[in-house]
């Protein structure tokens, strides 16, 4: 699952246009991670820039892998569901059965606040692939998730070179059955 997930997120990584900008992505706890970037232009920036999706697969990787998410938690449930075992391997295929898949990313809203800050939010879907000839998927859930970014500045309100990314789970929605 995992290969399959990497080639679809890497789809969406996006050619920052802040090549010479330096990020750390930290994760906080098992829904949520931070992006502390220190930017080229020291003088100013608009915050909203930096709503780029460029951390959404390593984020998407980081809820995928860490077993108290509620996105990996999900994951299980279906893998339980589908299966009646949870897979043990890298790419999350279990034999004669399938794998929990994550569609492509959507950014579904994107608004912002002046140059110091910007936030936009993300859906993706999950759903099992079943294993046989013709691999049936069914999206069963629904996935939000934001992406927020606030220009540091100091008490006079003075660019201060770097921008703080909050990247956060949302909902989970089980979708209507049809």
């Amino acid at each position: 699952m995992y290969k399959i997930l990497g080639l679809v997120l890497s789809v969406f990584v996006t050619l920052s246009a802040h090549a010479d900008d330096v990020r750390d992505f930290q994760k906080v706890n098992s829904n949520k991670a931070i992006v502390s970037i220190e930017t080229e232009d020291k003088d100013g920036t608009q915050a909203a820039a930096y709503l780029d999706g460029a951390e959404n697969p390593q984020f998407i990787n980081m809820l995928l892998d860490d077993p108290q998410s509620r996105l990996s938690l999900l994951k299980q449930t279906l893998e339980m569901e589908h299966c009646q075992k949870i897979s043990a391997t890298p790419d999350g295929w279990i034999d004669g059965c399938g794998a929990v898949e994550v569609t492509e990313i959507i950014r579904t809203s994107f608004g912002r606040g002046g140059w110091m800050e910007g936030a936009s939010d993300y859906t993706f879907f999950v759903g099992f692939r079943s294993a046989g000839t013709g691999r049936y998927f069914e999206s069963t859930h629904m996935v939000t998730f934001t992406e927020h970014a606030v220009a540091n500045t100091d008490a006079n309100m003075k660019y201060l070179g770097s921008v703080t990314k909050t990247l956060e789970l949302g909902k989970i929605v089980k979708l209507p059955v049809q």
